[in-house]
């Protein structure tokens, strides 16, 4: 898969937040809060089951904010998520059972009301941006203190873009790269086809793309053609100037 899991440090981190967070709450007075808000409605995705849960006590703990459900699986998530109907979906976009950037797709189309946050052990601007093209409104790394989840939560559900410090400074620098002539750049392909130009142009054969993103080599030739019409290309080599032109093969791994 493209996506690894965060490391035992960042989960350490965040588990002391998402503890500290709750000491916090619990300290606060049972009385009403009012935000002049509604209370935000969120729904975990995240494949580490005791994350996922400490996450959850905490934002149960927050005034004004509530726990709609939690998935470990992408299945999980989209099978219950429009029932549930939330207001905000914390993703982790390292699900074992389907690519983190199809699932974002897949969560848009079936639930455009959902605002999708991402977090993320991944602060790489190919990244980021894959992440928002594909329907994401926020994006957060999971070096982030609970404090800063909580808020973005809050930011998001009132229609802003949460960011990282970092993963801004990713976006701007993205931003400044130069950008393809024609047929729209990178921007007309869709996030499988950028996946499958990132590990083309990084060396990767068909085969070998094709088990890397659980498809068919018949999937990836089709995928393949479809990305030499877009961006122009007679040749490999030609991909491969672009991909690195770019920014697409930065941190591939």
């Amino acid at each position: 898969m493209l996506f690894q899991p965060a490391n035992e440090k960042q989960i350490d981190r965040l588990t002391q937040g998402i503890v500290r967070e709750l000491k916090a709450c619990s300290r606060k007075a049972s009385g009403v809060y009012d935000f002049g808000v509604a209370t935000i409605r969120v729904y975990l995705v995240d494949d580490h089951p005791v994350l996922r849960e400490s996450f959850a006590r905490a934002l149960d703990a927050e005034p004004g904010m509530t726990v709609a459900g939690q998935a470990g699986t992408a299945t999980e998530a989209l099978r219950e998520i429009p029932a549930v109907k939330p207001d905000v979906v914390l993703v982790d976009l390292n699900i074992a059972d389907r690519d983190g950037m199809e699932l974002l797709v897949a969560l848009r189309t079936q639930n455009p009301a959902a605002k999708l946050l991402v977090l993320s052990g991944y602060d790489d601007e190919y990244r980021v941006a894959e992440a928002l093209r594909a329907g994401a409104q926020g994006y957060l790394v999971k070096t982030a203190e609970v404090a800063e989840v909580i808020d973005g939560i809050r930011r998001i559900s009132r229609g802003e873009a949460p960011l990282s410090r970092r993963v801004a400074a990713g976006v701007v620098r993205g931003m400044r790269k130069p950008t393809l002539e024609g047929a729209g750049g990178l921007d007309a392909l869709t996030p499988r086809e950028r996946q499958v130009l990132r590990l083309l142009a990084a060396g990767r054969s068909t085969r070998e793309t094709a088990t890397r993103l659980t498809i068919s080599p018949k999937t990836v030739e089709a995928h393949r053609a479809r990305i030499y019409r877009k961006l122009g290309c007679k040749s490999a080599v030609e991909l491969t100037r672009i991909a690195v032109r770019t920014g697409l093969l930065d941190n591939v791994d």
